[in-house]
């Protein structure tokens, strides 16, 4: 559960955060390595990544009731998209961007859109490394829907990057309070997201 991954860690993976903001320099999560010699190289594989459903949308209220008058933003994720590549003969590196659709609500004051998400590394069935993103922007005036992606964001993995596959693996999704996560449960519906 997306809550359960707010306890501290022990840091193995490493992430890295890039000013790039466009899903269409990315290819899908299958592999996009580049060639050490001239004869043909396969591309490594990357790590199984997963969009848990609950995690999928994010809603914000005005405190009062979780109805539509009140709704403040609702966000939900329409593609994850990345690639893996080598780093050096030991590390493995995946490159990660979503795509969020943003609703503004009735009840929203404010342009500014703050949306917090997470990728977390797990390692076999142990949660080895865990971080929190800030999509922040202005919601354009004259929308009431808008789509925007995030940066870019690296994460090297210590092993040999290979064509084979890993015990690593990634959980992505929002960074949602409980009563957030309870009420996407209560909720929930049919992803709309992409996921390679």
């Amino acid at each position: 559960m997306p809550h359960e991954f707010s306890r501290p860690y022990r840091l193995l993976p490493r992430f890295a955060l890039s000013g790039l903001a466009v899903l269409g320099m990315l290819t899908t999560l299958t592999g996009c390595g580049d060639e050490e010699s001239n004869s043909v190289s396969f591309a490594p594989s990357c790590p199984l990544t997963h969009i848990p459903p609950e995690a999928a949308d994010y809603y914000v209220y005005d405190g009062k009731t979780p109805t539509f008058p009140h709704l403040v933003t609702r966000a939900s994720i329409l593609k994850l998209q990345g690639d893996c590549l080598a780093a050096g003969r030991k590390d493995l590196q995946t490159r990660i961007a979503l795509r969020f659709v943003v609703n503004r609500g009735m009840a929203a004051r404010d342009g500014t859109v703050n949306l917090p998400w997470f990728i977390a590394v797990l390692h076999g069935d142990k949660i080895v490394n865990k971080h929190v993103f800030h999509h922040t922007f202005q919601f354009p005036a004259n929308l009431s829907s808008f789509t925007t992606d995030t940066h870019v964001v690296t994460v090297d993995l210590p092993i040999p990057p290979k064509n084979t596959e890993s015990d690593y693996r990634f959980e992505v999704g929002f960074q949602l309070t409980k009563e957030q996560l309870d009420y996407n449960e209560t909720h929930l519906k049919k992803p709309a997201y992409q996921a390679y």
